[in-house]
């Protein structure tokens, strides 16, 4: 078989050679794929204006030696929101950049994909971009294999203090001692990780997470990312 297709989502492209691109997709049947859209960089190219980042796409690829080529594009679906507002360009840029370290080429991410599509389509449709942000890294980092310990301490106790990244979540006072990177968590963002960690993506586009708290939140998740990834955003090095 010389040819296939797929459906996904454009997490990046760069120029090679003189009139050529190749763009990396987030696939719903073969994970992560790079593909070289030949003289797309032309004006005259029919396929340039489909294959922009962030846009949903079914793609018709034959196989190549080195890359496999697109012969032909049919674009699903964009997420204008995406791109005109500032925040949320950012925060995607977060997501996508983080999808692009964990998710390997050729193979199979059914549930990240549907992630992917389902955070990006929260993201432009609802204001409420905090909650989306937020269920996307805990459930996100779940489905690459590192789930947070939020219901209780490693010994067994509910009366939480802090959180420790090198123990897998929530301790409580006696245990503080056995770890050397524990931050001091609050009830409120205690709370709202554990509700995070089981609610549904249609719930979260009808909460909002405070300002106030995302701060304490996002410092709680990316050092939990860090230490179990070693995954470093250059994204995050642009302030929201």
């Amino acid at each position: 078989m010389n040819s296939y297709y797929i459906t996904g989502i454009i997490l990046s492209r760069e120029n090679i050679g003189e009139k050529d691109r190749l763009i990396v997709f987030l696939t719903r049947e073969r994970g992560k794929l790079r593909a070289v859209a030949r003289s797309s960089r032309r004006i005259s190219s029919k396929m340039a204006g489909s294959l922009e980042p962030f846009n949903l796409v079914r793609c018709w690829i034959h196989i190549g030696k080195t890359f496999d080529i697109i012969k032909g594009v049919e674009l699903i679906k964009t997420f204008p929101n995406l791109v005109r507002d500032i925040k949320k360009y950012l925060l995607v840029s977060r997501i996508i950049e983080f999808i692009q370290y964990i998710v390997q080429e050729n193979e199979e991410s059914p549930e990240i994909f549907k992630l992917l599509f389902g955070t990006m389509s929260a993201m432009n449709d609802y204001e409420n971009i905090n909650s989306v942000y937020i269920f996307f890294w805990i459930n996100a980092l779940a489905l690459a294999g590192y789930k947070m310990r939020l219901d209780r301490c490693i010994c067994g106790r509910r009366e939480i203090t802090s959180f420790s990244s090198s123990m897998g979540g929530v301790l409580c006072n006696d245990c503080i001692e056995k770890a050397d990177d524990v931050i001091t968590v609050s009830n409120s963002v205690l709370t709202l990780l554990k509700e995070y960690a089981i609610i549904k993506l249609s719930e979260a586009v009808k909460r909002e997470i405070p300002q106030y708290l995302m701060e304490e939140i996002e410092n709680i998740i990316a050092n939990f990312r860090i230490y179990h990834t070693n995954i470093r955003l250059k994204s995050e090095e642009v302030n929201v």
